[in-house]
């Protein structure tokens, strides 16, 4: 019992010697893009981190940070467009694949858009 109210002191005192949020920082903060993850709004900092976990699920056959070794393409430096227009079609059986179409159903068209953003930035 002791050890929670040590606890909440501590934090209480971090919170009070912070320093207030700022005019603008609270409206960069509401200007920040949000994203739905699961139906939920998150914000710009959450986003970020989410498109770094599933852009990750494709460093297993495309190399890490999409830069494959191997026969498998290469995601690095792909227009975000192609990315988009291709995770699509695998999703929509457009496009043939053995292991693509079930990868291309577990992401929203939103998630794409941030995948593509992010393999359009690695060189």
């Amino acid at each position: 019992m002791k050890a929670k109210h040590t606890f909440a002191l501590a934090v209480s005192a971090v919170l009070m010697c912070s320093s207030p949020v700022s005019g603008a920082d609270a409206a960069k903060a509401k200007e920040a893009k949000t994203c739905l993850i699961a139906g939920w709004e998150n914000p710009a900092s959450v986003c970020v981190s989410h498109t770094k976990v599933i852009t990750a699920t494709c460093f297993i056959c495309h190399g890490p940070n999409g830069k494959s070794g191997s026969a498998i393409p290469s995601l690095a430096g792909q227009e975000k467009t192609y990315f988009v227009t291709a995770m699509k079609d695998f999703r929509d059986g457009k496009r043939e694949a053995t292991v693509m179409k079930k990868y291309a159903l577990g992401y929203t068209d939103e998630e794409y858009e941030a995948m593509g953003e992010f393999f359009t930035k690695v060189k």
